[in-house]
């Protein structure tokens, strides 16, 4: 059987039976057996109503729609009139199809079917009262169905028989459904995200796809459930288990190879040889049909090629599943090879990566309850330990399975001891599974790898990771990408090692049975290496000792139920750790020893024994005064001492010729630096809360390599030793809570590294000798320069460091990398405007700035606006008009909370006191006659702050608004409601000229919720007739003094001319987010007998044409429709889209729409090359000869377009150009819009610039126009530019406006003079 016949059927089966014997038992467990296989079964007394037409929908709903028909007879099958027409019409359409019968003999034997015996005679003896007519027919089909053959119960268990019939089904379908848990949760957004995949284009695209993720989190689940779902839109399929392994097995390919090509061709067997013969089989029969093809558990690429070969000829629309643990299993290299030339074309945009996540913990606990409990409910008593399982087992199906089916009905106590047991010694089952990933490592580096990170590293930041390993002989890099892409590690969004909790258990199995004897194994951690220090049974063997004494302590006494607080950076451990004997001798025998952490331990001893081959050392907490001379750290790479108790670090210059990272962090005790001599590699030096230090050794000039150092918080440091600035390699420097600090040397600026400057709440504004670094020269009271700081910076941050108007830096022009700028709480006033030269800012920071009064125009707010209207064709308004200040201000771009007395940012809001105004200017404005000057309480979301003032009137984004106490819409108002929103059509205007210029709003409010200051109120104003829609967000509000008073918010808001007119249709609506609203009015103001100058400024005209002082601007935004008169002029300027059009590029287009008849061709002058047709769509040239010079040529087009029909309201002319001779074509269209309702011609002009070879002389060019208006004419003018710049200057060099242009421009000034 065709699979397009099966994938034409909405059902698979088609069961019919006698409901009253078998509805509840037999039947519904054989439905039941067939869906969970994915077997689509149509069950009648589910799908149609009874009383329906039997026959109708019968043919309709089951015959034409299902392949097998599964008749279970049953004792009272026959007294069914129902179910012996169902027979009937089911042996009838068995003789005009394919349709495939299979009868049950449920309990009744066929022999009693056949001949009507029994209770089927009874049945009969019935029937022959009642239904005649219809008897022997039912007789007849009684007779042929047993004939054929089925499936007979007799002594067998109904269960087995069912899967006897299953097995019979899928035989006949050719359908291979695979078997699934039947506990599934948390895997359909992916699998509805698979099923998607498959589908798109999957008619005529091969696709192949990867489904990745750990060991145990359902990958091969997840790829049996799309199979199943899926094999009935394919003419073959095929699911390979277990790849990987039965990979290895002896001829084991031969055998994947066997079943591949069995299961395409529904059974048939092929003799397969060897491996090579296998791959050109497949290649015979993926070729001629749509193939679904799985490829479970691969690990790497070298099987699937052994397996199919290369340059496999997959017929269209075939897709490939894999599931693996590498998510880098893919790649394009491997996909080139693997698909043939055309195939593979056709595949690219089509691979994919499916990543198989872990379940949320709600669908944790839902999985772990089904399988612990048979339902999703946990009984009291283990509630407790139900939920530290389901937390350990980190959202892995495989974990939550095995766990939740071994504790299946076991005791309370049961459960206490497997949880203590997992604690110690993670499950064998799971752990088997997870190793394969750790076994399919390539090589002993990366398995060494995996089981430091493991031991150490979960956590760290991956460069500080690399850092040490590197040190430790590993490639860690390299290695760090083969562990993601086995699923066995994640790097975070903070680029730190991550790890699902199984797999780290997994790896410290790995370590735990290495050996019994724990000082014999390579990695010891916590309680063990506690052990082994104390006991003194420490080995060779031993690579790596992790002991935080504080964590372990604070673990033990959460087990004892003992309370034990720690308070941050407490030395009171040091108690605790005294009722232990913890010698340095324990560590003599450790001498492979690289990596070490005794965080909080208290040793006793000499250190000459101690390993010299340490690479990172971790000793936080550590009790001594200084480091012990005989304490040989030779080696040192990472050396880490927060929190000791440190006041030297060590007593002679120390030289560690291979330390990269020093971190001194929290030494309270440390007054001086060491000597940074024999520190030649230091790359990051960590001071930070050291607050007793007073002093940086002069020898810190010495480090070239340091590109990090912080002294945060070291409140006791005045001074930085001028040798600072021979840092030159130093990006970051952190200076911020230095409050005693008020001297930076000059020397600053020669650290030309330098990216990152913090001096937050340092004491430089104290006194001038703090900023004698900074200033170059005084100038008029204009404030200092800070010249002097490094041209390199990329970030500076002065946060309270008291700046006022007089101090702060006024040049900032040598700045022109700044990129972030923090000036957060300082007394300042405004902003100097030299803030302005600092282009490249994109982030100011003026938190709680409480004095800041004003904001200049600055980089970081250009291009933060743009008004735009958007058109639909037949909606509702599917955009907003205006994007406004709050939009901006909630990014990180600006932050001015807490800036409370702040009233201007130019160019963006300003906010000024009524009393400002005159009466007539307010009359004018807000349409009222008088205002109400009581004081008022105004929110601004911008700074997030409350003024108590008078009305303060608002003007941003081209709208004028003011908030004022009131109850009433003033009279004045021409459209009133006492709902959000209003309508109203504009009258018909008396005058051709006149245009509504301003709408006047009046929204009457009181507050309907206290959390009104969380949302942005907002006014939109829709024009329904056009389809246009703008949108103002205030950035304030005002606030009533309860929420029973009301408050009048008056809005002015300007409009262009052509978007609103006489007789269009306008809504009004305010979004009443925690807004009540009272009353709401709206009136509108017009103007007429406006002139509007358009012109071709950048022209230069000749003698014979005049322009009439005409302006035009041309960088309106897309598209621009302007009127004058009975004219309009749309524009489209494509300068900036022009950058991202691929050659060639249209310049520039135009059009005029007018009802005025044109004036005549009349082209005088000299041009290379003319075309002209009247009445035609199509033009043909050949390109002249032209000078080798030549290294690009415009070719300008003139169409003139008549629309006769007085309804056309717009269309979307193309013009479209070949070149013959090279059979290259580009097409290009406009759309025109607004056309006034009258017969009209219309004129559209373009340019278009070819460059290099894609016009030469000799090539044969076809212009054509497609456009459902007439074309009256229609003419093009090829013009050649022999010297233009690589990035010209359009309006000043385009040699075609002497022709084209001067044309359009003269029938322009011609319709003016008409009109």
């Amino acid at each position: 059987m065709a699979m397009s016949e099966i994938s034409r059927c909405t059902y698979h089966v088609f069961l019919s039976f006698r409901g009253e014997d078998t509805r509840k038992s037999f039947t519904d467990h054989l439905y039941t057996a067939l869906v969970h296989l994915g077997i689509q079964t149509f069950r009648d007394d589910e799908e149609i109503e009874r009383g329906n037409n039997i026959k109708y929908e019968i043919e309709r709903a089951i015959l034409h729609h299902s392949k097998i028909s599964i008749v279970v007879f049953s004792k009272n099958y026959a007294a069914s009139t129902w179910c012996l027409n169902e027979l009937v019409m089911i042996l009838e359409h068995k003789k005009s199809s394919k349709h495939i019968v299979l009868p049950v003999f449920y309990d009744v034997d066929p022999s009693q079917v056949k001949n009507q015996t029994g209770s089927y005679g009874e049945a009969f003896t019935q029937h022959e009262q009642n239904f005649e007519s219809m008897v022997q027919r039912w007789r007849n089909a009684l007779k042929e169905v047993a004939d054929i053959g089925g499936m007979v119960l007799q002594d067998r268990h109904e269960s087995q028989f069912i899967q006897d019939i299953v097995k019979e089904v899928q035989n006949k379908l050719h359908l291979i459904s695979l078997y699934v848990p039947p506990y599934l949760v948390g895997i359909d957004p992916l699998v509805t995200q698979i099923n998607q995949w498959l589908e798109q284009d999957g008619a005529n695209k091969v696709g192949i796809a990867t489904i990745c993720g750990i060991g145990g989190i359902g990958k091969t689940t997840i790829a049996k459930v799309v199979y199943n779902q899926n094999i009935p839109r394919f003419e073959g399929y095929s699911f390979l288990a277990d790849v990987r392994e039965t990979s290895q097995d002896c001829n084991g390919l031969v055998r994947l190879q066997r079943q591949l090509i069995s299961d395409i061709l529904k059974g048939k067997s092929h003799k397969i040889y060897n491996i090579d013969n296998g791959i050109n089989k497949i290649k015979e029969i993926v070729c001629c049909r749509r193939v679904l093809l799985v490829l479970d558990d691969v690990d790497e690429l070298e099987k699937i090629r052994k397996l199919m070969g290369t340059q496999i000829p997959f017929h269209p629309g075939s897709k490939i599943i894999i599931t693996s643990r590498n998510r880098c299993l893919l790649n394009a290299y491997f996909i080139s090879q693997m698909f043939d030339l055309e195939a593979s074309t056709s595949c690219g945009g089509l691979s994919k990566q499916f990543e198989v996540k872990e379940l949320a913990s709600s669908e944790s606990v839902q999985l772990f309850n089904w399988y612990a409990f048979g339902h999703n409910s946990v009984p009291e008593s283990s509630m407790v330990f139900a939920r530290s399982l389901v937390k350990h087992c980190g959202g892995l199906p495989l974990a939550l399975q095995v766990f939740g089916s071994s504790l299946s009905s076991k005791s309370v106590s049961s459960w206490k001891s497997a949880l203590e047991k997992l604690e110690e010694i993670p499950d064998n089952k799971i752990q088997k599974i997870l190793r394969i990933s750790y076994d399919s490592l390539e090589d002993d580096h990366d398995k060494n790898l995996f089981l430091d990170i493991v031991c150490l590293f979960i956590g760290k930041d991956r460069d500080y990771t690399t850092t040490i390993l590197d040190g430790c002989d590993f490639y860690t890099t390299i290695g760090i990408e083969n562990l993601v892409g086995r699923s066995l590690l994640i790097i975070n969004e903070k680029n730190k090692l991550m790890m699902h909790q199984m797999i780290k258990d997994m790896g410290r199995e790995i370590i735990r049975q290495e050996s019994s004897d724990i000082g014999k194994r390579s990695r010891l951690w916590h309680k063990n290496a506690f052990d082994v220090i104390r006991e003194k049974i420490g080995s060779r063997t031993v690579k790596c000792l992790t002991l935080d004494l504080k964590g372990l302590l604070e673990d033990k006494a959460k087990r004892t139920n003992t309370t034990l607080h720690f308070p941050k950076h407490s030395k009171s451990q040091f108690l605790m750790a005294n009722d232990v004997d913890m010698e340095t001798q324990a560590f003599a025998k450790m001498k492979g020893l690289k990596q070490l952490q005794l965080d909080y331990v208290r040793l006793k001893g000499d250190f000459k024994d101690f390993p010299k081959r340490l690479r990172w050392l971790r000793w936080r907490g550590f009790c001594m005064q200084s480091f012990p001379v005989d304490f040989d750290i030779n080696e040192l790479i990472v050396l880490d001492m927060r929190n000791s108790k440190l006041k030297q670090v060590w007593r002679d210059t120390e030289c560690l010729p291979n330390l990269k990272i020093l971190n001194l962090n929290h030494s309270h005790g440390l007054l001086k630096t060491p000597s940074f001599s024999g520190l030649p590699s230091l790359e990051k030096l960590m001071l930070k809360d050291c607050i007793n230090l007073v002093e940086v050794d002069q020898s810190i000039g010495e480090l070239k390599m340091l590109t990090f150092l912080n002294l945060k918080d070291c409140t006791s440091l005045r001074h930085l030793p001028r040798t600072i600035g021979s840092l030159i390699s130093l990006e970051e420097l952190v200076l911020s809570g230095c409050s005693r600090l008020d001297d930076v040397p000059r020397e600053l600026h020669n650290m030309e590294s330098l990216k990152v400057l913090n001096l937050d709440e340092t004491a430089i504004y104290q006194s001038r000798s703090g900023l004698h670094w900074l200033l170059l020269k005084r100038s008029k009271g204009m404030g200092f320069s800070w010249a002097s700081l490094p041209s390199s910076l990329v970030k500076l941050s002065l946060e309270s460091c008291k700046l006022s108007n007089d101090v702060i830096p006024n040049d900032l022009c040598n700045l022109a990398s700044l990129k972030s700028l923090n000036l957060s709480r300082n007394p300042i006033h405004y902003l100097p405007e030299s803030l302005k030269n600092l282009t490249k800012l994109d982030k100011l920071l003026l938190t709680s700035c409480t004095e800041l009064q004003m904001i200049p125009k600055l980089p970081v707010l250009l291009n933060v606006f743009e008004c735009k209207f958007i058109f639909g064709d037949n909606s509702p308004f599917q955009g907003s008009g205006i994007i406004n200040l709050p939009c901006f201000f909630s990014s990180t771009r600006c932050v001015i909370f807490g800036c409370e007395k702040l009233t201007e940012v130019e160019n963006l809001f300003k906010l000024e006191p009524i009393e400002n105004f005159e009466e007539e200017e307010i009359r004018r404005l807000f349409n009222v006659d008088s205002i109400n000057r009581n004081r008022l309480q105004l929110y601004s979301y911008l700074t997030d702050s409350i003024m108590l003032a008078t009305p303060q009137v608002l003007q941003e984004c081209g709208i004028t608004s003011t908030f004022v106490v009131g109850s009433e819409v003033p009279i004045g108002f021409k459209h009133g409601t006492n709902e959000h929103r209003i309508s109203f059509f504009l009258p018909t205007p008396s005058h051709p000229d006149e245009k509504i210029h301003r709408f006047s709003l009046c929204v009457v409010f009181s507050l309907a919720s206290d959390q009104m200051l969380e949302l942005l109120p907002s006014v939109h104003i829709f024009n329904e007739t056009k389809m246009i829609m703008q949108r103002y967000r205030s950035s304030f509000i005002g606030i009533p003094e309860t929420n029973d008073n009301t408050m009048l918010w008056l809005i002015h808001w300007p409009v262009t001319d052509c978007q609103f007119e006489g007789g269009d249709l306008v809504s009004c609506m305010v979004v009443p987010i925690h807004l009540s609203i009272r009353k709401f009015g709206v009136t509108y103001e017009s103007e007429h007998n406006i002139r509007y100058e358009y012109g071709f400024s950048h022209l230069s005209t000749g003698d014979e044409v005049s322009t009439r002082n005409i302006k035009m601007d041309l960088t309106e935004h897309l598209p621009s429709l302007e009127s004058y008169g009975n004219v309009k002029v749309q524009l489209c300027s494509y300068i900036e889209e022009s950058k991202v059009v691929s050659s060639p590029q249209v310049l520039y287009d135009y059009g005029i729409i007018t009802t005025f008849d044109p004036a005549p061709f009349d082209y005088n002058g000299h041009h290379h090359y003319y075309g002209y047709q009247a009445g035609k769509t199509e033009v043909s040239i050949s390109v002249p000869p032209n000078s080798s010079r030549k290294i690009s040529c415009f070719l300008n087009s003139i169409i003139i377009f008549s629309a006769k029909n007085d309804k056309t309201y717009g269309f979307l002319p193309c013009l479209e150009i070949v070149n013959e001779t090279k059979g290259t074509k580009w097409t290009y269209s406009k759309h025109f819009m607004r056309i006034p309702e009258t017969k009209n011609t219309l004129y559209w002009t373009t340019c278009w610039n070819f460059r290099g070879d894609e016009l030469e002389a000799g090539d044969h060019i076809t212009l054509r126009v497609l456009s459902d208006l007439s074309v009256l004419e229609f003419s093009i003018d090829l013009v050649y530019d022999y010297e233009q710049d690589d990035n010209p200057n359009f309006f000043s060099q385009l040699p075609w406006m002497s022709k084209c242009f001067k044309y359009l421009l003269g029938v322009f000034v011609y319709i003016l003079s008409k009109s």
